[in-house]
């Protein structure tokens, strides 16, 4: 698969005659956002809850639905965007965000709700097809600030989300009086990208793995809905133990399939290559702890202490200011982990990360009896993936071919995102099950039996990096890449 590049500076003129700086403006805009939406959802999924008549358990779906169609769509939506123009892909994800963001706001039920989430899982392709944009614009070095912005928008957008969602919840009446305020941006970006962004030039000569992606959907919804429902049906159910065998047989026949053909949606053969393989077990546990304990810490906080003995009893204000420390420390690792590897090797960064990570989830499961226990702990957690999800990219970059570093970053993404999905329905099952009896509601053992299984997922991620380090062919980059890590935040 050959692309030639052409090359522009930031003042050159696109077709219809605007600028590529006004673009990367346009751009940014769409990011901060999608960072926003992002940023919003986990503060307000208490008051969800309570407006739909929905346990603790069921609302770690809201998350992994859209994680699960994230997963597939961004490697579909890249490859689509290579052969067909990254802005003809934006545009169908643009109105696909804003229809599923339509329907989280009206969403009459969980059902509608949890449809409106998967229509939102072309949210996560948006930042790659951005990026396709600005690379076919751009020489590298401009490319590279171009990116450098989308992600900074994205990144503030997300920290930002979770303040506006409280700030908007003191002046409308009802959380899906929030929502409607996203949704109607959301309508905006589509306007922008259909009217202000120029198409790219350069077109891929590829195949798209329709096979490939539906038997990866089939699968992966089969197990996480078994393990999810497993409490409510018996583990022991037939249709739990159906579910499963659905679900192995037809992953291992998606994995059969991949290796047949030529342009597979998920490289398995690259991602077997010894040096890589340690990388992306480690972004799916990475995924599996940074996506699957939002749920958790949201409905911890709006717990009323005097009703179950544990919690704050926040509303979604309260909760977004708690919450926002996570960001920051996120953010300010980001920054910091350039200055790192002058020093440090980005596989000792990434150990580094797992071992912050796994210190704040500890911290958590012992002390969160206080405000400021809860925020500290959190801040850990927070600077340990900001750490990760920086040096991640510049470990995919290393050890994949020169040539073959799209691909290898977005196998990366996908295995984030699919940690995220299963460790979703695994704390689902945790949160459904440990309850006080005769209730759905979770005992304070349930919660930290998810931190702890987070600290356990994030060790793992410091082992991963420990393997990395003996594994033959890997360097250490002078820098990262700010163009991959772009896709660690979507």
């Amino acid at each position: 698969m050959s692309r030639v590049q052409p090359l522009a500076g930031a003042g050159a003129p696109a077709p219809g005659g605007v600028r590529v700086a006004t673009v990367v403006g346009f751009l940014v805009f769409i990011e901060l956002v999608s960072g926003v939406i992002q940023g919003m959802m986990p503060a307000l999924l208490p008051e969800l809850g309570t407006s739909l008549g929905v346990g603790a358990g069921k609302l770690n779906w809201v998350s992994s639905a859209q994680l699960l169609a994230a997963a597939v769509c961004v490697p579909l939506f890249g490859r689509l965007g290579d052969m067909y123009g990254h802005r003809r892909l934006l545009r169908v994800g643009m109105v696909c965000l804003a229809v599923g963001s339509i329907l989280v706001a009206w969403s009459p039920s969980f059902a509608v709700l949890l449809l409106g989430r998967v229509l939102q899982g072309p949210l996560a392709a948006l930042l790659p097809l951005e990026m396709g944009l600005v690379r076919d614009r751009l020489d590298p070095e401009g490319a590279r600030s171009a990116i450098g912005m989308l992600v900074g928008a994205l990144t503030v957008g997300a920290s930002v989300g979770l303040v506006v969602a409280g700030l908007l919840g003191e002046v409308t009446a009802t959380v899906h009086g929030v929502l409607w305020v996203p949704a109607a941006v959301t309508v905006v970006c589509v306007g922008v990208v259909f009217f202000l962004v120029p198409e790219s030039v350069t077109r891929a000569r590829a195949t798209v793995d329709w096979a490939g992606a539906g038997l990866l959907t089939v699968g992966l919804c089969a197990l996480l809905l078994g393990i999810a429902e497993g409490p409510a049906w018996g583990w022991a159910g037939g249709g739990t133990l159906g579910l499963f065998a659905l679900g192995v047989v037809t992953l291992v026949v998606w994995v059969l399939v991949e290796l047949r053909v030529s342009q597979p949606i998920v490289d398995i053969r690259l991602s077997a290559k010894r040096n890589l393989l340690p990388v992306y077990g480690g972004s799916f546990l990475l995924g599996a702890a940074l996506f699957g304990s939002q749920t958790a810490a949201s409905l911890f906080l709006s717990s009323p202490p005097e009703k179950v003995g544990y919690g704050f009893g926040y509303d979604s204000l309260a909760i977004g200011w708690t919450m926002l420390p996570w960001g920051v420390a996120a953010f300010l690792a980001s920054t910091v982990a350039p200055r790192l590897y002058r020093v440090l090797a980005p596989r000792t960064v990434l150990g580094l990360s797992g071992v912050f990570m796994a210190v704040g989830y500890a911290a958590l499961v012992l002390a969160h009896g206080a405000v400021w226990q809860f925020v500290a702990a959190n801040s850990l957690t927070g600077f340990g993936t900001g750490l990760a999800l920086s040096a991640m990219p510049a470990l995919v970059l290393d050890a994949s071919p020169a040539e073959r570093t799209g691909v290898a970053t977005g196998i990366y993404n996908t295995a984030k995102t699919l940690g995220g999905s299963v460790s979703g329905a695994v704390f689902a099952a945790i949160l459904s099950a440990v309850t006080f009896a005769g209730t759905d509601v979770p005992t304070e053992s349930a919660y930290t039996t998810v931190w702890w299984c987070c600290a356990a997922v994030s060790a793992l991620v410091a082992l991963a990096a420990a393997v990395l380090a003996r594994a033959p062919g890997v360097s250490s980059p002078a820098t990262p890449v700010p163009a991959l890590a772009g896709k660690d935040l979507a």
